[in-house]
């Protein structure tokens, strides 16, 4: 599975360094590379589940609450700089949602274990 992860964010990362390159393509061929954008990215979705399911929910519990701590750090990060230098709160990046994904992810699982988190 880890083989595959891979190669899946190889191409992932090739059709976005083409989606970014293209100035004057046709529509096209850039909806064709936003397509494979898309199914590559259900494809990792799906793949990172199936990894995640075959983990001990002691080895799960653990990364949630790492998430959690690193996730609540980077919020506590970005509150505190903003691009202009001011204090308050910024968008959310991509690393942030990375996170929150991670640890819905890891939730559902827990709960389809019949682990209750609230």
């Amino acid at each position: 599975m880890v083989g595959e992860m891979s190669s899946i964010l190889r191409e992932l990362e090739q059709v976005q360094d083409q989606l970014s390159s293209m100035c004057n393509e046709t529509r096209d061929e850039k909806q064709t590379l936003l397509s494979r954008q898309d199914e590559l990215r259900t494809r990792a979705a799906r793949l990172a589940v199936a990894v995640d399911s075959k983990c001990s929910t002691q080895n799960l519990l653990a990364q949630l609450g790492g998430l959690r701590r690193q996730l609540s750090a980077f919020d506590r990060q970005r509150g505190s700089h903003t691009p202009s230098g001011k204090t308050g709160q910024t968008s959310p990046t991509s690393s942030g949602v990375r996170i929150e994904q991670k640890i819905s992810r890891i939730e559902g699982i827990l709960a389809e274990r019949g682990i209750s988190l609230r």
